[in-house]
């Protein structure tokens, strides 16, 4: 395999990129040792070495030091290593072996995130931020069902659950009484409306908090 070029990303490592439109991290003192030149040929055993022992090594404690930080989605961490130039086939197989040991998955970090914000926003909002953070919205809907959410929040004989009270509080915060005009009523139902709420529960909010709605 040919050496297209070396690179510096900064004072310890390089980009190394090969004929075969491989390319992959290393500090500058593996170079060395590997006598890995601009232009000059990478034995298969030394490859062999890097591909096979040095990046997967170093891939799978790079994940196990960033999810000791914080959790992470599974996109979420593939985006920090594949940021980190690890190549895509070592990325995989690291998600594997850490999602094998359950320190990644992305039903639990559902489970949690809704847990934690369910009381801030609406069901609608949490789910475009999971789904920024990589969150399937089936595993979102898999993770509301084992929370128990959807009989909460449709069950006709409740109060209407954590949605419903959500925006009870939200009324209560923004001073709506009975004396607003129909105009700044139908704002109010907008404000709703934009953030994902079900409307049906925001009207039955309004009639229950002001008489005459």
């Amino acid at each position: 395999m040919l050496v297209i070029s070396i690179k510096e990303i900064n004072k310890q490592r390089e980009r190394v990129l090969l004929d075969t439109e491989e390319s992959f991290v290393l500090y500058r003192s593996e170079i060395r040792t590997l006598k890995i030149k601009e232009g000059g040929e990478l034995s298969l055993e030394n490859y062999d070495k890097i591909v096979k022992g040095i990046l997967p090594k170093r891939c799978k404690m790079r994940a196990m030091n960033l999810l000791k930080e914080r959790n992470y989605t599974v996109y979420q961490l593939k985006k920090k290593l594949f940021d980190g130039g690890y190549p895509e086939k070592i990325v995989n197989d690291t998600i594997d072996y850490v999602a094998s040991y359950g320190y990644v998955d992305d039903l639990k970090y559902a489970m949690a995130y809704i847990g934690e914000k369910e009381g801030s926003y609406s069901r609608s909002e949490i789910k475009q931020k999971l789904l920024s953070k990589g969150i399937d919205l089936r595993v979102t809907e898999e993770a509301y069902f084992r929370l128990g959410r959807e009989r909460e929040e449709y069950n006709e004989e409740d109060s209407g659950g954590i949605e419903y009270d959500l925006i009870l509080k939200t009324l209560k915060k923004k001073g709506y009484d009975r004396d607003l005009d129909y105009e700044s009523k139908q704002k109010v139902l907008a404000y709703f409306y934009r953030r994902g709420f079900d409307m049906d529960k925001v009207r039955k909010a309004m009639e229950e908090t002001v008489d005459g709605m």
